[in-house]
């Protein structure tokens, strides 16, 4: 049987040795691994999703159109003359980033997910329908391997503009500004 004095010298080794927990390794990730995202509506890290825009080490760049540069950057390929109109409905999403959410929005004040799709089209030169719903049913089914700007990602209960380089804009919900984020998380894409 262990006597109280032999419990509080057993206690005053382990405080002296690191306590109950084993020590850390500094090339071990902290409990604070992954570093929180910078604001600014992209992920800072990749996380096992390959780097957009020759992003180096674990943090990549913004998508195009996004922070600095115009509005319409590379990936979009702009809205001037030779643009396809999925490269011009992109450039109309990435230039409303910053937007805020509203239920049924369809611009240019506030937008839902499908509102936004259904503008940046609409602004494209093409009418689509408007629910997020009605664009999966309707729309052509396109493979995520042949993605171009202006392809509507959808996955349960949400839609997004497809910008190029594995990234969407979308309006993600209530008190969330219109962003990007990467397309992985989308399952199908349709192309109007």
């Amino acid at each position: 049987m262990i006597g109280r004095a032999q419990w509080i010298v057993a206690a005053m080794v382990l405080a002296l040795v690191g306590g109950c927990h084993r020590p850390r390794h500094a090339a071990e990730p902290s409990a604070t691994y992954p570093p929180p995202a910078p604001y600014g509506g992209y992920p800072a890290h990749s996380w096992g999703y390959p780097q957009p825009y020759g992003g180096h080490g674990p943090w990549g760049s913004p998508p195009p159109g996004h922070g600095t540069g115009p509005a319409a950057g590379p990936a979009a390929g702009g809205s001037g003359q030779g643009a396809t109109a999925g490269m011009r409905a992109a450039a109309f999403a990435q230039s409303m980033q910053g937007r805020p959410y509203c239920w049924g929005g369809t611009g240019p004040e506030c937008f839902d997910c499908s509102g936004l799709t259904y503008a940046a089209w609409r602004a494209a030169g093409k009418t689509i329908p408007r629910t997020s719903a009605d664009q999966r049913e309707k729309l052509a089914p396109v493979a995520m391997a042949s993605l171009q700007p202006g392809d509507i990602l959808w996955r349960p209960g949400h839609v997004g503009i497809y910008v190029g380089h594995g990234w969407v804009i979308h309006a993600p919900r209530k008190g969330e500004p219109v962003r990007s984020q990467p397309a992985q998380s989308y399952r199908e894409a349709y192309r109007p």
